[in-house]
């Protein structure tokens, strides 16, 4: 049986090393145009010159000056509406813009793609539990989000960029293992409709993380905390409102609802201990002590994320 063929990269790590760099984590404003300008290479045929892209363009755009009226980054498409303008503001301010038109052109773009996916049927077989269906429908309403992030993330990768695509918008890069076999599970799991509530929670806590000023990380502290509240209500009660995060670990490890052995029961009381501590003293929940920092507000992000990893595990 002959030997696998082995790439030149594959029987030398240095090589590796020197075909794809570490660039550390960068600000999108901190590339080149020489940068910026083969980003846009490898993406987009995914915004321009077919049909469904066409539309997407033209639909993001509008949106895009209609949003921010006052600004009107699209110039050409406010002189004239057309879709050849579309396609030029579309590039320009992909390439000259600073981070945040950028990354608010590619979240618009990604909302459209989700947003003509969840319009479409799909059928239930009869063979499907509601558990399967509901799952098999999700999948299919974020399979062509899915492929965009894939590739946008994989560029932004080896471009050193500090920003990930996930089903609930941009979050701020992580080591990759805590990407892959936290973040994206969890996020996945939760883009079911029936979790809502906790999405806009964590897409509010992701967003004013990035804000990178006090008043965002105690912001984001909050919200990150009120996803957990928000999740514990909707496995408990099936509705939000109801009980402080506290009380309702206490009631989730008592109807079962969340991993009840002793290990789990050590983790959610030291978890309890410290995101209580950190929202009395930074959040907006109640009057603070002191305006968060980067530090804490990425620390409770995290447990956070750890916290419903943790509990979805089990279902």
């Amino acid at each position: 049986m002959f030997e696998k063929f082995k790439l030149w990269s594959e029987r030398n790590s240095e090589t590796k090393k020197i075909l794809n760099p570490d660039l550390g984590m960068r600000e999108w404003d901190a590339l080149s145009n020489v940068e910026k300008q083969k980003i846009w290479h490898y993406l987009k045929s995914y915004f321009l010159y077919t049909e469904k892209s066409d539309i997407k363009t033209y639909i993001v755009i509008e949106q895009l000056n209609e949003a921010h009226k006052y600004h009107s980054y699209a110039q050409n498409f406010l002189i004239k509406p057309t879709l050849e303008n579309a396609r030029c503001d579309f590039e320009e301010i992909f390439l000259k813009q600073n981070k945040d038109v950028v990354f608010q052109l590619l979240a618009l773009f990604s909302r459209e793609i989700i947003e003509e996916s969840t319009g479409k049927m799909y059928p239930k077989s009869t063979e499907e539990t509601d558990e399967e269906y509901i799952k098999r429908k999700t999948n299919l309403q974020f399979e062509e989000f899915d492929h965009f992030k894939g590739k946008l993330n994989d560029i932004f990768e080896q471009f050193g960029i500090n920003i990930v695509l996930t089903r609930v918008g941009f979050v701020v890069r992580q080591d990759q293992k805590i990407i892959d076999g936290i973040y994206e599970p969890v996020l996945n799991f939760l883009s079911d409709q029936k979790w809502e509530e906790v999405n806009r929670e964590l897409k509010d806590a992701f967003k004013d993380y990035q804000t990178k000023n006090a008043s965002g990380y105690s912001s984001s502290i909050t919200h990150a905390i009120s996803a957990l509240e928000a999740f514990l209500q909707l496995s408990i009660y099936g509705e939000t409102g109801k009980g402080t995060l506290g009380g309702l670990i206490t009631e989730a490890l008592k109807k079962k609802n969340i991993p009840d052995d002793t290990f789990s029961r050590q983790i959610f009381s030291n978890f309890k201990l410290i995101l209580t501590q950190e929202r009395k003293k930074t959040s907006d929940a109640h009057p603070k002590k002191y305006y968060a920092n980067e530090k804490n507000a990425r620390l409770v992000l995290n447990l956070a994320m750890i916290f419903l990893q943790h509990c979805i595990q089990s279902r």
